[in-house]
């Protein structure tokens, strides 16, 4: 391969993977463009079951498949892949709380914007994985039967969601239960 295209391979190498972090997703301004706005949500957690946790982190106000969520009112919005409404929960890997590395990963697909929806059926995984989240190395989803979930979006970008039954991928564990609320805000990046 030659230098010149093997620069250019790289270089859309580096850019794909830069711009898979929803923690970078936003694009920043050119410089002197002035002031900049990102959108974040404050998550907290209320579990219980086969693992108590409690506490509070900050996400992104991210949508998979979107490059620059910079209010609240479109991460309440919601965006569109591959044709479909779709709105991404909180997303932040490893964040920590009571020690735990917590990490969240549902959808809602096909979105319809604002509003509540019941079941598992409107719940999809990030990035092909399967909807709920992962506590410490350990799996939890509300995709099987058994499960219950109601998760509200607001047109502020914030909401809640509230599940029962979440099963654990090890049958070593024990389901979990829960309720988990965001809000949203804006600050300058």
């Amino acid at each position: 391969m030659r230098p010149m295209m093997w620069s250019l391979a790289m270089a859309a190498v580096l850019l794909s993977a830069t711009a898979c972090d929803p923690e970078d997703a936003a694009e920043k301004p050119p410089a002197g463009a002035g002031k900049y706005m990102s959108a974040y949500t404050t998550v907290t957690y209320d579990l219980s079951g086969g693992v108590s946790l409690k506490g509070t982190t900050e996400a992104a106000a991210y949508v998979e498949g979107e490059v620059s969520l910079d209010s609240c009112t479109k991460y309440g919005k919601g965006g569109t892949k591959d044709g479909k409404g779709i709105f991404t929960l909180p997303y932040r890997e490893k964040s920590k709380i009571e020690g735990k590395t917590i990490h969240l990963q549902a959808n809602v697909s096909p979105y319809q914007g604002p509003g509540t929806y019941e079941g598992n059926k409107p719940l999809a995984g990030v990035m092909g994985s399967e909807p709920g989240l992962f506590i410490d190395q350990e799996g939890y989803s509300v995709g099987f039967e058994g499960a219950t979930s109601t998760l509200t979006v607001n047109a502020d970008g914030s909401g809640s969601w509230k599940f029962t039954g979440m099963l654990p991928n090890s049958h070593a564990l024990k389901p979990i239960n829960g309720t988990i609320t965001w809000t949203c805000a804006e600050r300058e990046r």
